[in-house]
């Protein structure tokens, strides 16, 4: 049975290593080992992810199937976006799958849960950034309606990389 749960600091260490897992695994074959291991050491310390977690406009959920964690959705909304340019859109900053789970279905209902989430908050559009060359990733955010409308820099340890900018309009 799947189900989301909302994440809280209670679940720190949880969400640290599978976003570290996630990550290295969808990205660790294109980087250098030095650069991933700054990016995951910077981005997802203690530190910074309790300050994630207690950021107002930010929200984290776990999709459980049968119990276990499968992947996790960060949402972001208002002064909480990692761009300023979309003041009125809501943000998915992060949908990870942990390994082996990945094309059952899980990304699409982490994404129709996003979907809800905005419109429940009256708010017509999301958008999200993706890797230029995470062709998977692509592929499946043109699958769920999103269009590329620009790019931004992703710095991953050392090198500066080129994302994405893909958005949704729900009206």
């Amino acid at each position: 049975m799947r189900k989301l749960e909302k994440i809280s600091t209670a679940n720190l260490d949880e969400l640290i290593a599978i976003s570290r897992e996630t990550f290295a695994d969808t990205f660790g074959k294109d980087n250098t080992p030095e650069d991933l291991k700054k990016y995951l050491d910077e981005s997802y310390s203690v530190e910074k992810m309790t300050r994630e977690l207690k950021t107002d406009n930010s929200n984290f959920w776990f999709l459980k199937d049968d119990g276990k964690i499968v992947g996790y959705l960060k949402l972001n909304v208002g002064d909480a976006q990692s761009e300023v340019d979309y003041p009125n859109a809501m943000e998915v900053e992060r949908i990870y799958i942990k390994p082996g789970n990945k094309r059952r279905g899980y990304g699409s209902d982490l994404m129709n849960f996003s979907v809800a989430q905005a419109e429940d908050a009256g708010i017509n559009e999301i958008w999200l950034g993706v890797w230029e060359h995470n062709e998977p990733a692509k592929a499946f955010y043109a699958k769920m309606g999103f269009k590329e409308i620009g790019d931004h820099v992703f710095q991953l340890g050392t090198e500066s990389q080129r994302d994405l900018i893909m958005m949704k309009s729900l009206a």
